[in-house]
């Protein structure tokens, strides 16, 4: 089965991110967000691969040892259950190692929104007003005013930056979902 964007069990994000507090938004990226352990599953992959690989190799040597001792019906009839079973595990290899690479490709994503990510920018004008008239200090009364705009705009931007990282994580995460399936091996034939 190919995988298209469009194929429903993979759905794009439509979460709308911008509704999210910012708080919200870094617990996104950082909680169960464990790149390290991604890259180990993605190793763990293409471990499996390898071993299908393998297996592929041993079964199509038996295949061809075979000629010598098993001959007519019997013998093609093995060779050709042992081709299959090979044919299938070169397949499954294959997707192994795509599946392999997506969980490496998400695992770098990850990382990447989770280092990307903003720290929030606290924007609490009562107590920034309450701050300035307990100081006394008339310089900060009378900034306040641009204290205030440069604080919102300031939280407003990283509230900004860190909706695009997230919504940038999605995007590479989907981008990254392998397009193999594994077929099911074939059964012996009937006969």
């Amino acid at each position: 089965m190919d995988f298209e964007p469009s194929n429903p069990a993979m759905p794009a994000s439509n979460r709308r991110y911008d509704a999210y507090s910012h708080e919200a938004l870094v617990a996104e990226v950082a909680e169960g967000n464990d790149p390290e352990a991604a890259g180990g599953l993605a190793g763990q992959w293409a471990g499996l691969g390898d071993r299908l690989r393998d297996a592929r190799d041993q079964l199509t040597a038996i295949a061809n040892a075979s000629d010598e001792h098993w001959h007519g019906t019997a013998g093609e009839a093995l060779r050709a259950s042992l081709r299959s079973a090979a044919a299938w595990s070169d397949e499954a290899s294959g997707v192994t190692a795509e599946v392999a690479g997506s969980v490496g490709r998400q695992a770098e994503v990850a990382a990447r929104a989770r280092a990307d990510m903003p720290d929030p920018v606290g924007y609490d004008p009562a107590s920034m007003i309450s701050g300035a008239m307990r100081s006394g200090d008339l310089l900060a009364i009378a900034g306040l005013s641009d204290a205030l705009e440069e604080r919102r705009a300031a939280a407003a931007a990283a509230k900004a930056k860190a909706v695009d990282v997230v919504t940038t994580r999605d995007t590479g995460l989907y981008a990254a979902v392998p397009g193999a399936a594994f077929t099911p091996p074939s059964g012996p034939s009937a006969g």
